[in-house]
């Protein structure tokens, strides 16, 4: 199992030491994150198991984890291989392949990057280094971009413009009101829907998921976000269209919805 840590907030960490694959020692587990501040995944979990702040000690399931440092994201990419296996790669040394067969496995196999999940990085507007990423998934060339624990932003930077362009589905940090965020929450790291949605169709994604709700909110307040997206879609649609009649809108209000954030995985 690969898990991949966007930050190391506790609203992000504070999960793993209850679950219970935690204390399955058969199954392997791989845990990628960030180094901030010299902190990294090992550290993270090692602090959070940690007696007498939680029952069990790290070094009492150790054996079964394993650790992989993302120390600059923006320059990274990790590649897996049904067969191959997994490979972190430096971004110019992956773009020097040019379609040509990539080195993933161990042995020295080489594999077509059409047969990979391609995973990209790109650090995101937050108060501490987070990590947002997007998943190519080369047989079918879907692609999904995880974009959560990003605040608000004038424009859209270039980079980030390419690491989101295309995605068919964009989960996105909506977590709070345009009313809230500008009365209170603005400067917390978070976004707001019609920020979500404005971004979405610059970008070409043809489905907006608005995630990291506020632990506050009630369902109906969540909902009353989705329609302040679906609103948000209309005006800049509209916006867009006056413009140009012929401009394509890849983002329709059908396809912008809530993500669900927890979800119970019975095994």
């Amino acid at each position: 199992m690969q898990i991949l840590f966007t930050h190391y907030h506790w609203d992000h960490t504070q999960g793993l030491p209850l679950g219970p694959l935690t204390f399955i020692k058969p199954i392997p587990i791989t845990i990628w994150g960030t180094v901030d501040e010299g902190i990294g995944p090992r550290d993270v979990l090692a602090a959070s198991m940690k007696r007498p702040f939680f029952p069990v000690d790290f070094s009492e399931v150790a054996s079964h984890f394993s650790f992989r440092k993302i120390e600059h994201p923006n320059t990274q990419v990790i590649l897996i291989h049904p067969e191959g296996g997994i490979k972190q790669m430096a971004v110019d040394q992956f773009e020097s392949f040019d379609g040509k067969p990539l080195p993933i496995g161990k042995d020295g196999r080489k594999y077509a990057k059409s047969e990979c999940l391609v995973i990209r990085m790109m650090k995101s507007f937050h108060p501490e280094k987070t990590i947002s990423y997007r998943f190519e998934e080369g047989p079918t060339g879907k692609v999904f971009v995880l974009l959560t624990d990003h605040e608000n932003q004038d424009g859209v930077p270039t980079g980030m413009k390419a690491f989101l362009k295309g995605a068919d589905l964009l989960a996105m940090d909506s977590q709070y009101s345009r009313a809230k965020y500008e009365k209170q929450t603005a400067g917390f790291g978070h976004g707001t829907p019609d920020y979500c949605v404005r971004v979405a169709l610059e970008v070409g994604a043809k489905s907006l998921g608005l995630t990291h709700h506020d632990p506050g909110s009630t369902d109906e307040e969540v909902k009353k976000i989705l329609e302040e997206a679906k609103t948000a879609q209309a005006e800049i649609a509209n916006a867009i269209k006056q413009k140009d009649a012929k401009a394509v809108i890849s983002l329709t209000p059908e396809r912008i919805f809530a993500c669900q954030d927890y979800q119970t995985v019975i095994l």
